[in-house]
């Protein structure tokens, strides 16, 4: 089974939902009723994170993730993302002062939950189910509320993992050893001069290497036409339709998506090219040890055109896509520009980097260029 983490967890309830009641004191007198306050509320607590791994370990599920480190680093170490929303909270507890300062706490909880599949490589939500738990405590323990709701969170992860409907999402993709993801028939759309682009050297090649601003993020580019299409990951510019798009000298320009994938996780993007030459595009996979060397703009734009050499280290398939992977060091900035060959041919293009607590491990993915034109309907003229 292939690794799951937990990337985040929310409380969705409506302001002034009634969410329970309380009562107070050793003899439990009437208190009052709980109203929430706060609309969508993330719960960051480590404790939910364990209960969420040591659950689902327990299980048989490989899980994975830093509790310290949610959504950081270039790429999560899982296969899989799970997301977690409290949608309903009905509480009625007991609280009283054990002495220390803490509230011990006795009562019941009823607690229902969504939860959402996030696919890291097909970039898209796979599915969704509900759970719901009822959770007792009935002698006073300390933690007030908060050990009624973190029991009944481990009591709602006992019944995802019991769910066959979600044990089913990660079975792996039903294809023939080798077999993969057919693109989509689409209308064909020329690169215009991508087969006349010859040899050039990688400093040359940098200069064909964009920096894409798209919301509050950015990532790479690299010209494939010479009237001005680009070539960049769909997770660089999201849903947008609309990105500012810098050269290395500095002239920035409007780039508009004209077409993405999600599956493949590519996208298409027109601009001015201003006399730019496009890359080379190279269809014949490198060999595994080759040298490759990846261009972009790793954490900041300021390092925009930074160079990076590695080796192929494998060839990967995953889901039914097909990687390169290699140890051509990248970071979150780098996604979406290109992996070239010796004679600055684009042979993959920056998908992820694998990392632990943070630091880079070498493992790093590169979607095949001609994988990337198919499923765009991408053809060299």
């Amino acid at each position: 089974m292939r690794p799951l983490a937990l990337s985040r967890l929310v409380i969705r309830l409506t302001p002034g939902q009634e969410w329970g009641a309380l009562q107070a004191g050793w003899f439990c007198l009437p208190g009052s009723k709980l109203t929430w306050k706060s609309g969508q509320q993330d719960i960051r607590n480590v404790e939910y994170l364990d209960a969420f791994r040591d659950g689902m370990r327990q299980a048989g599920f490989q899980v994975e993730g830093d509790p310290d480190n949610l959504f950081e680093g270039p790429v999560s170490v899982s296969d899989y993302e799970v997301a977690g929303v409290v949608t309903n909270i009905n509480v009625h507890a007991c609280l009283s002062n054990t002495g220390s300062g803490a509230d011990g706490v006795k009562g019941s909880i009823t607690l229902d939950m969504e939860w959402q599949v996030y696919s890291t490589l097909r970039k898209a939500v796979i599915g969704k189910t509900k759970t719901e738990a009822v959770f007792e405590i009935k002698s006073t323990v300390a933690g007030g509320l908060d050990a009624l709701m973190l029991g009944a969170f481990r009591a709602n992860v006992k019944n995802l993992a019991a769910d066959q409907g979600f044990r089913t999402m990660f079975a792996d993709v039903p294809l023939a050893p080798g077999d993969r993801l057919k693109p989509s028939s689409q209308a064909p759309i020329p690169l215009i001069g991508a087969i006349a682009a010859g040899p050039r050297s990688i400093a040359d090649a940098a200069a064909s290497v964009v920096v894409i601003f798209a919301g509050n993020g950015l990532g790479s580019g690299f010209l494939v036409s010479s009237d001005g299409l680009l070539l960049t990951d769909q997770h660089v510019v999201g849903d947008s339709k609309y990105v500012k798009v810098r050269w290395p000298d500095g002239i920035e320009g409007l780039g508009e998506v004209i077409r993405t994938d999600k599956v493949r996780d590519v996208a298409l993007l027109k601009t001015d090219p201003r006399g730019r030459k496009p890359l080379g595009l190279r269809r014949d996979p490198p060999q595994v040890g080759d040298a490759v060397f990846a261009i972009g703009a790793p954490l900041d734009a300021k390092f925009q055109s930074t160079v990076t050499r590695g080796v192929v280290s494998a060839n990967r398939t995953f889901q039914g896509l097909g990687y390169l992977q290699s140890d051509a060091n990248v970071q979150p900035g780098d996604s979406g520009g290109p992996l070239l060959d010796e004679k600055g041919a684009v042979v993959a293009i920056t998908e992820s980097g694998y990392s632990i607590g943070g630091a880079p491990e070498g493992i790093n993915l590169f979607t095949p260029v001609g994988d990337a034109l198919d499923f765009l309907g991408a053809q060299p003229r």
